[in-house]
Formats: structure tokens, C-alpha cells, sequence
């Protein structure tokens, strides 16, 4: 059985699709590229696919526009603001309701749709209270350009805050085998108010798909030369606990990726994962793991093989920790 989430009014599949590699931050991907692979995970049955005017710096929207945009019917579109690039092309957090309101403006046109389905709050704007930046999404809503307001990375107690001033449908935050804290406590406050939990990189940045094994190998700007767990013997190291997962998998008939995301999977009903691929075999591998059957035992195991307590370095550089909710940086793991 395909395991469903509500998003929304929506059903969803609980393996989404995430677009950002296709226009950024890994390996590159020509146009005609991400056209077929658009189409082909339409083809293959994703129903919910995760862009942001970040991406590309707008690129992103635009490839989706082009590839599927004959296609809107049929899938649910998430997009989010608050975090795009200021005059000067330098990227910035920017919770202002002015900037909002012509980011979702720009998104539409770009996204060639006259309504996005959910539409996240990128970032918490530390300078901006969240009540001016909430109050300019519930505009767009009223007027019919979203369906649905979401956060991106709040803290627990920012995000509880939120609840008071309108409704959320879903929280996108990470959440996978070796990044956990902060977010499991964000993902209870989610389960206690029937907001949906979104999970990007639930495969940690390609980590757990078991192909990036030589960091020498990927193109000068792929986004994981900056992160500390691949870097030199930390990375050595969780390569070694990884093949352990990888062997913990065979056992089962699962591929080690299919192992992560059902552990994602497993941490909630409220719970779904939008894994990003540029490879169609790789995001059908990522799709069939919605439904996909593993014990709690199996799931129990996975766990404590690969966690935040047998994993060395941090998610992201200091500097990029630091723009998340503020609240929340005490709580990184």
C-alpha cells in the first residue's frame, strides 16, 4: 500500500518530489535534462513536487513551467519566498511583506499558474516580525494566489507562535537518519496540530544513496564541498558506518536509500519526504520506497547504525546555521 499524507485539503504521496538539483547546488543539469526528468516522474507517479524562487534564482520555477506546466493538473506545487537574492544578486533573507508579496508575484508569472498550492516562508526573518511576514501570506491567500501558507526551518517555539496567528499546513525542515535535532521536536509540535512535516534531504544530500564515495569526483560547486561531514577522515568515517546501513539493507531487499526514507517515513503519519534526483531509475527507486514495508525492528536498526551520535561534522557551516531560526541554532546537532 502507497502510504498517503494530508497536505492541505490534499492527499499526497508521502515521497515527493524535490526540484532544487535540477537548476542548483549539484552536479549540473542541462535544460532537455530536466524537462524529461520532470515528465518522467509525472509519468511514474509523483503527485507532489517542492521548488522555491531561491532555486536558480528563479530558474527553477521557469524549467518547471516549461517541462510540466501543460501538465498542473496533476500534481500538487509547493514554492516558497524569503529567501532569494537582494539588487546586488548576493543571496539574502528577506521577510518584508512588500518583498514577499513581489516574490510570489514574480513566482506565479514564472511558474505560469494562477495559484500555487503551498507556499512556505523560506526563512524566519529574525528582522521582521513573523506576524508582518505571516500577515503577507494570508493576504496572498485571501486573494487566491495560494492555497496554503507552510514554514521552512522554524523553531519549535516560532512555529507555535505561528499556529496563533493562522493556520499552517506544513513545516519543511530536515530531518533524516544523521540530522535529527532540532527537528524532531519541530515535528511533534506538527503532530500535536495536524500540520504536515516535510523532510528535504531525507537522503542527506545524496549521502544515502550510496553513490558519492570519492568527494574528488563532483563538479567544484557541488554544495558538498562546503559541508563538514564530507570532508576528509569525517567523511572516511561515515562512508564506514554507511556500509553498514547498505549491508543492513540487502538483507531486506531494500536498497540503502529505500532504507532511509522508510526510516524517515517511519518517525510520523504526519510525515513525507521530498527527495530531489536528476536520474529517472533513481527517483522511481525513491518513489517506491512509500511503499515499501520494513519491520520496527529493521527500522530500530537503521537507526542506531547511522545517527547523530555515530556521524562526525555538522549539517551545514557554521555561517549558514547561523541564518536559521535563531532560536533554534542551540538545539543543531
Amino acid at each position: 500500500m502507497v502510504k498517503k499524507v494530508k497536505l492541505g485539503d490534499a492527499s499526497v504521496t508521502a515521497v515527493a518530489y524535490g526540484c532544487m538539483g535540477l537548476s542548483q547546488a549539484y552536479e549540473p543539469c542541462d535544460e532537455a535534462q530536466g524537462v524529461k526528468t520532470l515528465n518522467a516522474v509525472l509519468d511514474m507517479g509523483y503527485d507532489h513536487l517542492d521548488t522555491a524562487a531561491l532555486y536558480g534564482f528563479g530558474k527553477n520555477e521557469e524549467l518547471l513551467n516549461k517541462a510540466i506546466g501543460h501538465r498542473r493538473s496533476e500534481y500538487f506545487l509547493a514554492s516558497k519566498c524569503g529567501l532569494y537574492r537582494d539588487a546586488s544578486g548576493k543571496r539574502e533573507i528577506n521577510g518584508r511583506p512588500e518583498v514577499l508579496t513581489k516574490t510570489c508575484e514574480d513566482s506565479l508569472r514564472r511558474l505560469g499558474t494562477d495559484c500555487i498550492d503551498l507556499y512556505y516562508l523560506h526563512r524566519i526573518d529574525l528582522n521582521v516580525p513573523v506576524e508582518e511576514s505571516l500577515g503577507a501570506l494570508m493576504e496572498m491567500k485571501a486573494q487566491g494566489k495560494i492555497r496554503f501558507i507552510g514554514l521552512s526551518e522554524p523553531s519549535p517555539e516560532t512555529l507555535i507562535k505561528a499556529l496563533d496567528i493562522c493556520p499552517i499546513a506544513a513545516v519543511q525542515s530536515e530531518l533524516s537518519l544523521w540530522t535529527r535535532q532540532p527537528n524532531v521536536a519541530v515535528s511533534e509540535v506538527c503532530k500535536e496540530n495536524h500540520v504536515a512535516f516535510v523532510s528535504y534531504s531525507p537522503l542527506g544530500r545524496g549521502f544515502m544513496g550510496g553513490a558519492v564515495r570519492d568527494m574528488s569526483a563532483l563538479g567544484e560547486k557541488d554544495i558538498r564541498h562546503t559541508m563538514p561531514r564530507f570532508q576528509g577522515a569525517d567523511f572516511t568515517t561515515n562512508l564506514e558506518r554507511l556500509d553498514q546501513l547498505s549491508n543492513l539493507a540487502s538483507e531486506h531487499d531494500l536498497t540503502v536509500a529505500q532504507l532511509a526514507l522508510a526510516w524517515v517515513l517511519a518517525q510520523g503519519d504526519h510525515i513525507l519526504a521530498i527527495p530531489g534526483t536528476r536520474f529517472k531509475d533513481r527517483a522511481k527507486e525513491n518513489l517506491d520506497a512509500a511503499s515499501v514495508s520494513v519491520s520496527h525492528d529493521v527500522i530500530s536498526q537503521a537507526g542506531q547504525i547511522l545517527s547523530p551520535d555515530t556521524i562526525i561534522g555538522e549539517r551545514w557551516t557554521e555561517v549558514i546555521l547561523r541564518e536559521v531560526d535563531s532560536e533554534q541554532y542551540r538545539f543543531v546537532d
